[in-house]
Parts: C-alpha cells; sequence; structure tokens
C-alpha cells in the first residue's frame, strides 16, 4: 500500500496557508569542514538529546586529536554524527564549539530556522530518509555523508512560518523543562524533609497540642514482618492481579501495570490491600508499592506488614537512607537479592504513638502525591508535544 505524503501539514497557524515547496536539504543548508580553534568546548551528541558539552581531558586523551583537528560549530548550526544520523544523533548547537570530523555539520543558508529542522529531523518519516539515504552493509556500519544528507528530498514552509512553529513548539519544551525541574525539587525537598523527619530534628504535636512520647527504637524483625502467604496458580482456578517485578517503577512507588494470575506457572506470594511491597531482587532499584488491592506478587518481592508500626508509616520507612542501605547489604552476585537475616537484625527509630507515625507518613504521602500530578503534568505535556509534531509537520 502507498504511502499517503501530504503537502500541507493538518494543523496550522492562522496565518499560513497553501502546500510546502517540495524541495532538498541542500536548498536549506551548506555543510561547513572549516576547523576549530584552541579554548572552544567540545560538542558531541546523544541520542534525541541534542549537542551536550563534552569537554572534558579524559575525551581529549580517548580520541587523540588537538581543537585543531575538530569541525567549528557555531551557534545555531545543526551538526550530526554520520554513524548515527539515522538514530537521532544531532543537534542545534546554540553556542560555539567544535565536535569530532566524524560529524557533519549544517550551516543554514537565508531563510532558514534551524530551530524548525531540528524539530522537523525528529519525525519518524525524517529519520527513515536519513537510514534510506545513508551507506553500508549493516546497521552499525551505516554513515550519511554531508552529499548524500543535501540529496534528501524534504518539504518545509516560508521562513514566517517555520519561526512561528519553531517558537510554539521551543515553548512547550520549555514548560517541559520547568516540570521536570520542579519535579526533581520536590523530590529533593522529600529527601530532606525524610531525613530531618526520621532524625526527629521536626516534630509533630497531637491533637492537644502536646508533644508525642520519645520515639523508639527497635530491630526490623519487631518493626514488621514477612507475610508468608503463598498461591499456586498451577493448583488453583483463582485469578488474581498479579504483581511482578517489572511492574513496579523505580523509586516511585507506582504500579505501571498488572499481569493475570492464571497465565503465571511459578508459586506466588499473596497480599491484601493496605499491605507493603518490596522489590528484594536488585535491591538497587528501590522498588516498591502500597497495595491498594488483593492480589498476588512475584516471589522476588516481599510482602510485609508493621507489628509495631502503621503500613501507612511502614511505606515511608522502607523508603529512607537507612533502609536502602540495610536492603543492599544483599547475598549473591550477579543476581544480588536483599537478605532478610541482615535487614531484620538491622535497628529503626519509629514514633512510639501510631497518631504521630500516620502524621509522618500523612505529610510525606502529601509530597508524594505533589511529585505524581507533576509526573503526570509532563507526561500529559510530552504527548500534546508529540501530537503536534504529527500535526504541524508533513
Amino acid at each position: 500500500m502507498a504511502v499517503e505524503i501530504r503537502s500541507a501539514p493538518s494543523s496550522r497557524f492562522p496565518a499560513f496557508s497553501g502546500n510546502w515547496k517540495p524541495q532538498r536539504l541542500d536548498d536549506f543548508f551548506s555543510s561547513s569542514r572549516a576547523k576549530g580553534s584552541e579554548g572552544l568546548p567540545t560538542l558531541s551528541v546523544t541520542l534525541n538529546q541534542g549537542l551536550v558539552n563534552r569537554d572534558d581531558l579524559a575525551r581529549k586523551q580517548e580520541t587523540n586529536l588537538t581543537a585543531k583537528e575538530h569541525l567549528l560549530v557555531r551557534d545555531s548550526d545543526i551538526a550530526y554524527n554520520m554513524m548515527r544520523m539515522w538514530q537521532g544523533a544531532f543537534g542545534r548547537a546554540t553556542y560555539n564549539g567544535i565536535v569530532s570530523p566524524a560529524y557533519v555539520v549544517l550551516r543554514a543558508k537565508k531563510g532558514v530556522d534551524t530551530r524548525f529542522f531540528e524539530y522537523a529531523f525528529r519525525k519518524e518519516r525524517s529519520i527513515y530518509l536519513f537510514w534510506a539515504y545513508s551507506y553500508g552493509l549493516t546497521n552499525d556500519r551505516l554513515r550519511l555523508y554531508a552529499n548524500d544528507f543535501c540529496r534528501i528530498p524534504f518539504s518545509a514552509p516560508t521562513f514566517p512560518e517555520q519561526r512561528k512553529i519553531a517558537i510554539f513548539l521551543t515553548a512547550v519544551d520549555q514548560r517541559i523543562q520547568q516540570l521536570i525541574k520542579k519535579k526533581a525539587l520536590l523530590e529533593d525537598y522529600k529527601k530532606g524533609v525524610m531525613q530531618q523527619l526520621f532524625n526527629q530534628a521536626i516534630r509533630f504535636k497531637d491533637a492537644n497540642g502536646k508533644d508525642f512520647p520519645d520515639w523508639e527504637e527497635n530491630e526490623f524483625e519487631l518493626i514488621a514482618e514477612k507475610s508468608k502467604a503463598k498461591h499456586n496458580p498451577t493448583k488453583s482456578e483463582e485469578e488474581w492481579e498479579c504483581v511482578e517485578l517489572e511492574s513496579l517503577s523505580q523509586n516511585t512507588g507506582n504500579l505501571l501495570e498488572t499481569f493475570s494470575s492464571s497465565k503465571q506457572k511459578s508459586i506466588k506470594n499473596k497480599f491484601s490491600a493496605g499491605e507493603v511491597l518490596f522489590g528484594k531482587l536488585r535491591p538497587y532499584l528501590r522498588k516498591f508499592l502500597h497495595a491498594d488491592f488483593n492480589g498476588v506478587c512475584s516471589s522476588e518481592i516481599w510482602v510485609l506488614n508493621g507489628k509495631t508500626v502503621t503500613n501507612h508509616f511502614l511505606f515511608q520507612l522502607i523508603q529512607t537512607h537507612k533502609f536502602n542501605q540495610a536492603a543492599n547489604v544483599s547475598s549473591g552476585s550477579k543476581m544480588p537479592r536483599a537478605d532478610w537475616d541482615f535487614l531484620s537484625s538491622v535497628p529503626f527509630h519509629h514514633p512510639a504513638s501510631p497518631d504521630e507515625q500516620n502524621k509522618v507518613a500523612d505529610f510525606l504521602s502529601a509530597i508524594d502525591r505533589k511529585i505524581e500530578s507533576v509526573a503526570t503534568q509532563i507526561t500529559e505535556t510530552q504527548t500534546f508535544k508529540k501530537g503536534l509534531l504529527q500535526q504541524m509537520f508533513i
């Protein structure tokens, strides 16, 4: 079936109309082999993340190239790695720098907004064209030379529309970066507050405004216990939602997906709503969940219940730095697992009063909800941007 190629995008700003003129990339760019000079930062690309500063001594020694053997990249130039362009290894410079001779430096001609083309080059159709015009017997040997890049057919709007699209998408990207920064700040704030709460530098008052009793210190086996309830899917007709390690996101407490227990073959641990799950395999991944439903999970996941603490508090305790350190004293090297015998003997401080336990957990859970809200905004804005790239380009 033939693929329909549009002559104009499906979504445009009101001031613009008409078809985009079919051209070639050499109508927009010329390649430059101008040499760099001492003192400029060395730039390279990471996939789909643009040009980054890699100007460090170790990298210079690794390449054995002097600055004068590198190519000059000027502000607003686009540079790409000849061997990885078809994977998205390119970026737009925002300041002068130098790149390896294995790169192609593209300099815009008059009436070209390189910000527009940086977005246009990220589209799936563009990546396919970069692959189709590359030379090599296998994908790992493909190279897109400057002359072949220039032959690629490409349609673009007039300069004013290029600029309008670029400004709009740049604003969307800035919004995404602001949200990412906000999420990181909230995560750092939680770490700081959690440390002060568990060090008892911050304390809560009871309902009458009085101090709660002093915190207690107990070994973990006195604080929480590990459930022994099992489920054999090969001998039971009961069907449960099954949580595997890949079901849990890292370091967030979020559930990504569940599976049907009826399709499993191995013995599972059973859990109930309110219990706390912690992934013991590769504990450095920090996979945990406060379950809100009854189900089963991988035998590589502990099902925990508080004995002297509420499960609400326990869920926050297992996220502390001290618990993480103890869980990572593991057995095995290739497949490290948290050692229950060791962990159960590690002492932890905790509030003696369940009311204070819940106040601590409520406070930290409120921060978690803010972090999750921002994470949702990031995902929604990224999805919005993806839709724009489909609608505003051809």
